[in-house]
């Protein structure tokens, strides 16, 4: 297997590893329950809608949180300089993913909300700094156990999401573990656990026939990396395991008569509940380097959120699906 093959191998072989965890009920379907409880058929739909809206825009910004993980397309540690001094690595650039979700910026129309893709990007900033260099078994084998220690902080761009409320800010740390170091005859293979949150989104239309959500997420991510480098470009590929945390609120209203006569309106809402929405994903990046510097950028194909929700809303929208992750980024390291 020649060395532009093999990474994307050991990726494919490594999300048969990675947690598949318990198949925990989504909040998703409580909040309807909430909304809806002995509300108009049509009422309950709207209540689906916007609880189906905070199940993918959920795990839309908790891609967007883990695009990249700690480093993008960066298999090894960052080890220490000397003895007494750790490396630093700092890292920033932008981070995007693409969500499917029922359109909410707009109150309910005959035809139902539309089935909408929203991407969903943002600037994201890592500093990393090597704890432990690890341990060398023998010759040409080096990094086994380091560790680095990571900080991130965000900034998440959501006014491309129409009806949603200004931007927010999201920050997270964690820790790389080395299992080896890249080397001239050696690939890096590193471990990474991350955590982040943010600041509150909320996201819809109050009034007639409007649905409302609010919600303020969290994120956990699992990732293995394995790379090499060839002549001035590195490659690499890997599989990840994210799960997304939300204490979510939905609230829709739906008029239940239509003028001349007096016009009644039904309301729902529901929460705060917290809802979990788990994804597991491929990836594969490069790096360009000159001296100190890296360009890197990694895309990764990420599968349908679970556990799904089994609501129908007004409009064809329903969970489910293939997205897309990426992050572009550049760092310096001392």
């Amino acid at each position: 297997m020649t060395l532009g093959v093999w990474p994307l191998a050991v990726a494919i072989a490594l999300t048969s590893v990675l947690p598949g965890m318990g198949q925990a009920q989504s909040g998703a379907e409580l909040l309807f329950e909430e909304c809806s409880a002995g509300a108009e058929p049509g009422l309950a739909a709207r209540c689906a809608d916007a609880a189906l809206a905070l199940h993918a825009l959920q795990g839309g910004v908790g891609l967007v949180l883990t695009a990249g993980g700690a480093l993008p397309a960066s298999p090894s540690t960052a080890g220490r300089r000397l003895a007494t001094q750790p490396r630093v690595v700092l890292d920033g650039g932008l981070a995007w993913a693409s969500v499917r979700h029922p359109d909410l910026s707009v109150p309910l129309t005959s035809s139902g909300p539309s089935d909408q893709r929203t991407l969903i990007f943002g600037a994201r900033g890592t500093a990393v700094v090597g704890v432990f260099e690890g341990f060398s078994p023998f010759p040409g084998a080096g990094g086994v156990f380091s560790l680095d220690a990571v900080g991130t902080l965000h900034l998440l761009r959501v006014d491309g999401l129409d009806g949603a409320a200004e931007s927010i800010i999201g920050w997270g740390g964690g820790g790389r573990l080395g299992i080896l170091r890249e080397s001239f005859s050696l690939p890096g293979v590193t471990l990474s656990a991350m955590y982040y949150q943010t600041g509150s989104l909320n996201y819809g239309t109050t009034g007639p026939s409007g649905a409302l959500i609010r919600m303020r997420p969290r994120a956990t991510s699992i990732r293995a990396t394995v790379g090499k480098d060839l002549l001035a470009v590195g490659i690499s590929a890997g599989a990840g395991w994210d799960e997304y945390n939300t204490s979510g609120r939905i609230e829709a209203q739906l008029p239940l008569t239509v003028p001349p006569g007096p016009q009644l309106f039904g309301e729902g809402g529901g929460g705060p509940v917290d809802s979990v929405v788990r994804r597991h994903y491929v990836f594969g990046g490069a790096n360009l380097t000159w001296l100190v510097a890296q360009l890197a950028g990694e895309l990764a194909w990420v599968s349908g959120g679970s556990p799904a929700p089994p609501l129908e809303g007004n409009g064809p929208y329903r969970p489910g699906g293939m997205e897309l992750q990426g992050a572009l980024t550049l760092r310096i390291t001392y």
